[in-house]
């Protein structure tokens, strides 16, 4: 199998980092393109906010993944492996899944947990989310 586009779920927790410094070695050895992307948004819908609230929670969610992706952009910076940065506005696992498969791409490179409200029994939410949708391969890094 060659691997030429990896997508990486960044959310800055210690698994993320290992999973994008893991995802950074990888791209080295086979000249793979990264991307790697933060979802934001609302977890549930709560009729009682007002709306001008929640798109000051929305542009507010939205700088802080912007910051949180050029954490991960700061570990690939100078290291000769070609990267993307990617906001995203939706939960992280159904968005991941339409991403896999919009991109096509190779490979999934993901922390086993990260900063999700909902932790699964063995693996974050989000990963388990996404090992039960995505069609490519999924390395789970600790």
């Amino acid at each position: 199998m060659e691997i030429e586009k990896i997508l990486v779920p960044f959310d800055d927790s210690e698994h993320s980092v290992n999973a994008a410094k893991y995802a950074l070695y990888l791209a080295k050895l086979a000249g793979a393109h990264v991307t790697i992307v933060n979802c934001y948004g609302w977890s549930s819908y709560i009729s009682e906010v007002p709306i001008s609230l929640m798109k000051e929670f929305e542009w507010t969610r939205m700088k802080e993944a912007e910051a949180i992706v050029k954490k991960a952009g700061d570990i690939f910076e100078g290291q000769g492996v070609e990267y993307a940065l990617e906001t995203i506005y939706g939960l992280p696992g159904p968005v991941l899944a339409r991403q896999a498969e919009k991109k096509e791409y190779d490979l999934i490179i993901m922390g086993s947990h990260g900063h999700s409200d909902i932790a699964g029994l063995f693996l974050g939410s989000v990963t388990h989310k996404v090992l039960n949708t995505i069609y490519c391969p999924v390395l789970i890094v600790p």
